[in-house]
């Protein structure tokens, strides 16, 4: 009991102590002003708050547009109509494009329409790699497609080749026909192929899809090129006179064979009466 009351007696007194210093605390927080001050900014806060909340923002005014249409241009407008008649310039002109064609009118030329058979591209490339055991410098064959003789003019060399005997880098390159013609090409390193003047070459010897070309670096910026045609013109009129004379000998086959058969009077062979007698007996 004697422990009870001592801790009891202990506790009031703390709590005695504790509260003289709150009361103390009090004192010099209002001497120095500061109680006086924190409630002034709490009715602010207040009377802030509710400025904000029972007053709203004015809307925003919005604009209004006029029923006329504005225009940038000074020129007079012109009434559209959308009917199937107003569009006979357009279709004219459509059609103008579509039989012009597209960059292959434009750039280059249309392609002629020659091609030439599996055997005969073969037979020229052959002759070709037989033209190109005898040259002493750097060479290489190249077979023509049509991206190379019409249209976009685009001639890809071999990257091996390239990369061996040619510089990385952009650069003049002269190309020499077999008479000694020559014609000025550019010849881009960083795609290993030649453009901006392969275009004339091929043009002026007319080269068509299937012809092989022998490629000879004479120097360092002079192709030496030997042209062998896939499709030549003594090819082609052997080619028509072994049809007509095709022609004659079939026609003239078909003519005889009839009158043999048709004419009663005409004898059979011996051959056929010697089986007929051995079939009799």
């Amino acid at each position: 009991m004697a422990t009870k009351a001592s801790s009891a007696a202990s506790g009031a007194a703390y709590e005695e102590q504790r509260r003289k210093r709150v009361l103390e605390n009090l004192k010099h927080l209002e001497d120095l002003g500061i109680s006086e001050m924190s409630k002034s900014l709490l009715q602010a806060a207040r009377l802030q708050k509710q400025n904000k909340g029972g007053v709203r923002a004015s809307p925003k005014p919005r604009k209004k547009f006029d029923a006329t249409e504005v225009r940038r241009s000074s020129r007079a407008k012109a009434t559209v109509s959308y009917k199937d008649d107003d569009y006979g310039e357009l279709d004219t002109f459509l059609r103008r494009k579509r039989r012009s064609g597209s960059k292959n009118a434009e750039q280059g030329r249309e392609y002629t329409g020659r091609v030439s058979s599996y055997e005969q591209q073969q037979n020229a490339f052959r002759r070709a790699e037989k033209l190109q055991d005898g040259l002493e410098n750097p060479s290489f064959v190249k077979t023509m497609v049509r991206s190379h003789v019409s249209s976009c003019f685009w001639l890809g060399l071999p990257t091996s080749f390239c990369k061996k005997n040619l510089p990385p880098r952009e650069f003049r390159m002269v190309l020499e026909d077999e008479d000694g013609a020559e014609f000025d090409a550019v010849y881009i390193g960083n795609r290993t192929g030649l453009s901006g003047g392969w275009r004339g070459f091929a043009m002026h010897h007319n080269l068509e899809d299937g012809d092989s070309l022998v490629f000879e670096l004479a120097e360092r910026d002079r192709f030496k090129i030997y042209i062998i045609k896939a499709i030549d013109f003594d090819d082609d009129d052997d080619d028509v006179e072994e049809a007509e004379s095709d022609d004659k000998n079939a026609s003239g086959g078909t003519k005889e064979e009839p009158a043999q058969e048709d004419s009663p009077s005409a004898e059979p062979p011996k051959g056929a009466k010697r089986r007929k007698l051995r079939g009799r007996r």
